[in-house]
């Protein structure tokens, strides 16, 4: 099991913009504090995993993200963008890219939640993975 905390405001990732340079169709990420996400997510699940190895076989994945809140919002839960399923994206990616998994299709249970931040020092996601 590897469990880490990464400190943050949380990205989604899956909505993609594309042009056309030339004669090449180029797609690009919408967000663009996406890489800057994905770059603390990985390097945090790369220091966690202190073997150095994937890990094998089916995985599960917990992840709680923990959201700013503005003082005018007075919601119980964050129903609001990014969508959940976006963020989980992102961790997927980033746990392949820090060798944590050979490939994110190994995950076969996820469980997430969004719920708010109480401080901005809490912003972030909790992510725990696990062999199935």
């Amino acid at each position: 099991m590897i469990q880490v905390f990464v400190p943050g405001i949380p990205q989604p990732q899956g909505s993609k913009n594309a042009f056309v340079i030339g004669k090449r169709a180029v797609i690009v990420e919408s967000n663009k504090k996406l890489p800057a996400w994905r770059k603390t997510l990985t390097e945090v699940l790369e220091a966690a995993n202190s073997s150095c190895q994937p890990l094998i076989g089916a995985v599960c994945l917990e992840v709680i993200f923990f959201m700013p809140r503005a003082k005018s919002n007075t919601k119980d839960y964050p129903s609001q963008k990014p969508d959940l399923d976006k963020l989980i994206r992102a961790v997927g990616d980033s746990a392949d890219n820090a060798g944590l998994l050979s490939d994110d299709s190994q995950i076969c249970q996820i469980l997430a939640n969004k719920v708010w931040a109480g401080s901005e020092a809490d912003q972030g996601a909790l992510i725990t993975f696990s062999e199935l």
